[in-house]
């Protein structure tokens, strides 16, 4: 072989390095539009384009990874599920297929696709999550410090919202407080875990300097159902880390001294104490009846059709003068029938109770089945796992379970498209890791035999 050869064999390896690479950069790219709903169309091209490529190597090479199967035959049952729930309700293709329906109602269904397209291994499990958290990290920290000057300085109001009650709240450019605040407690977390497993002092400067750009970021959101998700996977990931009760509450005081100022100086400890008021009225006592009026009027729903709930997507159709329109058998199985059809952002504010409400005890139970077997998963991975490195993507993995599973407690983040593409994202891919590595191990331990 000559030089020339050489040369050429050369330029082909870096122009197939650089075609994969912008692949990999393709198929993550819903990352970088986390904290921009008010465009929406920018994450449904991203993830259509995503899904796109995943189609095309799944017709060339259709292969799935060993601990997503049993995940997506679970997955695909309870998008069955709740596609019969919603027809069965007397609600036509035509709105199934709408983008209303899919942009409010119907979202679970959008909301979940990545673990499909993350499914199909023909790409580089590793460098494809180095570069979701890389995104991430730079654009949460980059927006929280334009939100952090903004809010000190009230010289612009480009990622601010005003609330009476409230004040200034953070919201990037987001429609709500509440989704900038899930998606934020979600990434603190991640720059933690990534702080405390790095061992590098460089890398682990960085990662702390992002976990307190991102907290603070989150403190400025003013959302209080963000608040507890974060402190609960903040607990989560301490414990995991140390295990160890000395050092655990010690870190604890730590971090909790560290962010005293910071507390108070965003006036995150007024929201703290509103949780509690709120109940004793005053002027954020609104917010608080508004959500017992609507968690009441789930589990009246959730009562009179316990079984399989009044029908998917029938929660915001039915309004309280309607409740005797519901057919069936009341307290077995009540479905709503109407044609009169809600799509807008309302809900119950509660995962449990929305879906109690609408798909009943059957739909609750394939949802937590779900996301248990994906946690299940990931401990595996997490206990099993040699490798330090990887052990930051597994860990971020069950703290993202954690802090989903207390924030599903104040609003419906099951079905919420920012939090739940974020995290659909990032467990899918460290569930495709976690395939690879043990594919691997068995390839060493026995030999290269297929």
């Amino acid at each position: 072989m000559d030089n020339r050869d050489t040369e050429s064999n050369s330029i082909n390896s870096r122009f197939i390095s650089l075609a994969g690479l912008l692949i990999i950069f393709l198929l993550v790219l819903p990352s970088a539009f986390f904290l921009v709903n008010l465009k929406p169309y920018l994450m449904i091209f991203s993830v259509i384009i995503s899904l796109a490529i995943t189609l095309i190597f799944f017709t060339y090479k259709p292969v799935i990874t060993i601990y997503h199967k049993n995940l997506l035959v679970l997955l695909a049952i309870i998008y069955i599920y709740l596609a019969i729930s919603y027809f069965f309700t007397n609600q036509g293709l035509g709105n199934f297929l709408s983008y209303s329906f899919i942009r409010n109602d119907g979202n679970f269904f959008f909301c979940y696709l990545p673990f499909f397209m993350f499914a199909v291994p023909f790409f580089n499990y590793k460098k494809a999550t180095r570069i979701f958290y890389f995104i991430i990290f730079v654009v949460f920290t980059s927006f929280a410090l334009m939100g952090i000057f903004e809010y000190l300085t009230k010289f612009s109001d480009f990622t601010l919202q005003h609330n009476s009650g409230a004040g200034y709240m953070f919201v990037a450019f987001n429609f709500a407080h509440n989704a900038t605040g899930s998606i934020y407690a979600v990434v603190s977390i991640f720059a933690l875990i990534f702080f405390l497993e790095e061992k590098l002092k460089k890398y682990k400067f960085l990662y702390l300097l992002a976990f307190i750009i991102c907290v603070a970021g989150l403190f400025i959101t003013k959302s209080r159902g963000s608040y507890v998700g974060f402190v609960a996977g903040f607990i989560f990931v301490l414990w995991m880390h140390f295990k160890s009760i000395k050092k655990f509450l010690i870190s604890i005081l730590v971090f909790l001294a560290a962010f005293l100022p910071f507390i108070f100086i965003t006036d995150t400890h007024k929201r703290i104490f509103q949780i509690f008021t709120s109940f004793k009225g005053g002027s954020d006592a609104y917010t608080t009846i508004t959500r017992m009026d609507l968690w009441e009027k789930a589990w009246f729903l959730f009562e009179k059709s316990p079984l399989f709930g009044v029908g998917f997507g029938r929660y915001n159709d039915i309004e309280k003068n309607l409740y005797y329109r519901l057919e069936g058998i009341s307290g077995v199985v009540s479905t709503y029938n109407d044609q009169n059809f809600i799509f807008n952002t309302s809900h119950a504010h509660n995962s449990y109770l929305h879906f109690l409400a609408e798909t009943g005890i059957v739909g609750l139970f394939l949802i937590l089945l779900f996301w248990f077997i994906c946690y299940k998963i990931i401990y595996k991975a997490y206990c099993n796992s040699e490798d330090k490195y990887l052990k930051k993507f597994y860990l971020s993995g069950l703290a993202s379970i954690i802090v989903l599973f207390f924030l599903a407690f104040t609003e419906n983040y099951f079905s919420a498209t920012t939090i739940m593409i974020c995290i659909s994202m990032q467990l899918s891919l460290t569930i495709g890791i976690f395939s690879m590595e043990n594919r691997f191990k068995k390839i060493n331990k026995f030999g290269n035999f297929g």
